[in-house]
């Protein structure tokens, strides 16, 4: 295979910039966890796509974000240590928001890696102001050769990205067998579905303070039943989390049934629990644990 090229893509940038939505997208699977809150995604998540001369390995990354809260810690490493890993960086930015000393401090980080940036959410902004931030970026940032505008949820955009990621990537045969998507285990997809449906339905401080865990998966003839726990910091929480007379808790449960029955191609019954750990968030372990499932 001469003309075969494969690689890694680090997916970097600051939270809620549309990063597992692209990943998503670009895939087609539902790889990562996607709300309009920030810091969704807690792990380096690998996506495979491949294609007739390429196969791609998107590592989509926490958000980059100055904070002294330990998981946080934990999830910037995680995304420093995809940037040292990659052969291609690809910077997403948000073009509906203001750039900022942040945006300035991750172009500083990633200066010697020759990165793409693709600037997401243009279905939301006037053309004049895409181009006037692409002029603005050029002129400061002339390290960086392509600055792509996309739509990371309307899929706009996203075969110019695909094709300038695909030209930075070395020749050389693929890395992975083509019928593996991901290195996660189905857990963690499962897990990542039931902890989107709660930054969906639960509000301020809650979300960030909880762990889903896929304890058991038992394959039966018609059904497949699965116990997974929420893990919850205080019993505080826990009440939000089940809600009044257990309503909250029940909306969870069946939209994250409907998407994982969707996910994997049967019938499901979900049996959902929350627990309280007050330490989970404390101790390295757990907190390096729970949100590595």
């Amino acid at each position: 295979m001469e003309n075969f090229k494969s690689g890694t893509v680090s997916i970097i940038g600051k939270p809620n910039t549309g990063k597992s939505t692209l990943i998503n997208t670009i895939t087609g699977r539902k790889i990562s966890a996607v709300s309009d809150k920030p810091n969704t995604t807690r792990n380096k998540i690998l996506g495979v796509l491949n294609t007739e001369d390429s196969q791609m390995l998107f590592l989509d990354t926490p958000g980059l974000q100055k904070s002294n809260k330990f998981l946080n810690r934990i999830m910037v490493q995680s995304s420093m240590q995809a940037i040292s890993e990659a052969d291609v960086i690809l910077v997403m930015i948000d073009g509906t928001k203001k750039f900022s000393e942040d945006d300035l401090n991750l172009f500083d980080k990633i200066r010697d890696k020759n990165p793409i940036v693709a600037i997401n959410k243009i279905d939301l902004i006037k053309k004049s102001r895409i181009l006037g931030l692409i002029e603005k970026l050029s002129g400061k940032y002339d390290f960086v050769e392509n600055f792509i505008p996309i739509s990371a949820l309307n899929n706009e955009g996203t075969n110019l990205l695909l094709d300038k990621l695909k030209e930075k990537l070395p020749f050389t045969k693929k890395i992975l067998p083509d019928d593996i998507l991901t290195d996660q285990p189905e857990k963690f997809y499962l897990s990542e579905i039931i902890r989107e449906k709660i930054f969906t339905n639960l509000y301020q401080e809650v979300p960030y303070r909880i762990a889903v865990v896929v304890e058991e998966i038992i394959e039966k003839k018609k059904i497949i039943v699965i116990q997974a726990y929420i893990i919850a910091e205080s019993s505080h929480h826990k009440q939000i989390i089940i809600g009044k007379r257990g309503q909250m808790i029940k909306k969870v449960g069946e939209e994250s049934r409907v998407d994982i029955q969707e996910f994997l191609n049967c019938k499901v019954f979900l049996d959902l629990r929350v627990k309280v750990d007050s330490q989970w968030l404390k101790v390295k372990d757990k907190a390096f644990n729970y949100s590595n499932i």
